[in-house]
């Protein structure tokens, strides 16, 4: 079984002494479901709660058997946290199909904005509960209420079901919020991993083509203008051979090259949808309108380059951006807010960052890229 010891070397000493623990800790769980397993478990999805390549014999069951243990690990790091006020599970009819949702509101007001959360998990594991923790944090620290998205999972439902769903619960909320004590006109779209190519896909969906989003057709520029902001954690968002991609990702993280390749093989329909915007949306026209962005990567995550481009990108167009690279720090970071304090700052800043687009006369701020 590889250990911390096995991670390389330039790797292991750029890690944070929190980010440290963190590892540790995902290591000896692993190595103590090992003990008691009765069959082996794959070291990515044990470790990191993201599945390896499936294998051959018995796809379906891997799968399951990865779902089931991303929640199990993600039990521990959603403990705690904070309390809301009111949190409420719904069902929204879009997309042609049924789609699960929980609302978290952190005060008593009958009104408020709304973060419209999608969860990170390679398009195939996730849902409700692995972010709960996430969401509930977005939602103390905006003020708004927090709608986590229950999309449907990769490889039962292939792009672009996912991201249609996103959409229409967006577009649904902007024409309907009122039947939920949200302020359709005040929303912002966030997500982690593959939650925030949705979330970007969403807003350049809605954008560029809302005739394929039903939910938007009473009023397609309503829905648009709705957006008030983008909350983007480390995404993909369609470079393929970045020096980043060759420096990290490994069994300690479940970014390897491996498995970032069964995730596209596992949620693409077609090699062409590799062209889609919304796959790649550094592909996408960046320089038309677009909701104000907060983008944020991790130093040590063979994404990191994603996040600089389209940060770069967005300020040259002279958007209303933040973006910034957190230092020391794997993929998936957010949700080791128990041991992790860049996780509780990062979720923090994003909030703070939508709280302020999402204020009724919020003037436009300058392109900025924070320090840290």
């Amino acid at each position: 079984m590889q250990s911390f010891a096995d991670i390389p070397a330039h790797i292991r000493e750029a890690l944070t002494p929190q980010m440290r623990r963190v590892v540790a800790h995902q290591l000896d769980r692993l190595a103590q479901q090992r003990e008691v397993a009765a069959a082996p478990v794959d070291e990515c999805g044990a470790a990191c709660g993201t599945p390896g390549p499936v294998g051959p014999q018995d796809p379906d069951d891997d799968l399951a058997t990865a779902r089931s243990e991303y929640l199990a690990e993600r039990e521990f790091w959603n403990t705690g946290g904070p309390a809301m006020h009111e949190t409420q599970d719904l069902t929204f009819d879009v997309a042609g199909t049924q789609v699960r949702a929980r609302v978290h509101r952190p005060t008593a007001s009958k009104v408020l904005p709304a973060i419209v959360y999608f969860h990170g998990g390679g398009f195939m594991l996730g849902n409700l509960d692995s972010h709960d923790r996430i969401a509930r944090a977005f939602a103390l620290e905006s003020g708004a209420a927090v709608v986590a998205v229950d999309y449907s999972l990769s490889p039962e439902a292939r792009f672009p079901q996912a991201l249609l769903e996103c959409a229409g619960v967006v577009a649904h909320l902007a024409l309907s919020g009122d039947s939920y004590g949200i302020d359709g006109e005040r929303l912002a779209v966030a997500g982690d991993s593959a939650g925030a190519m949705l979330a970007l896909g969403t807003a350049l969906l809605l954008r560029d083509e809302p005739s394929r989003v039903p939910e938007a057709a009473a009023d397609p520029e309503r829905v648009t203008t709705s957006l008030k902001a983008m909350l983007l954690y480390y995404g993909g968002y369609g470079l393929e051979d970045s020096p980043s991609r060759g420096s990290f990702g490994g069994f300690w993280d479940g970014m390897s090259s491996d498995d970032l390749g069964l995730i596209h093989s596992t949620y693409l329909t077609a090699p062409a949808d590799r062209e889609s915007p919304y796959v790649t949306p550094l592909s996408a026209d960046l320089e038309a309108s677009l909701p104000p962005a907060f983008v944020l990567g991790a130093e040590l995550d063979p994404l990191r380059d994603d996040t600089e481009a389209l940060g770069r990108r967005l300020a040259a167009a002279g958007h209303d951006v933040q973006w910034a690279i957190t230092p020391g720090v794997l993929h998936s970071f957010l949700h080791f807010g128990r041991m992790l304090d860049a996780a509780s700052t990062a979720i923090a800043d994003g909030a703070e960052f939508a709280k302020s687009r999402l204020e009724r006369h919020h003037p436009a701020s300058p392109s900025a890229s924070p320090d840290r």
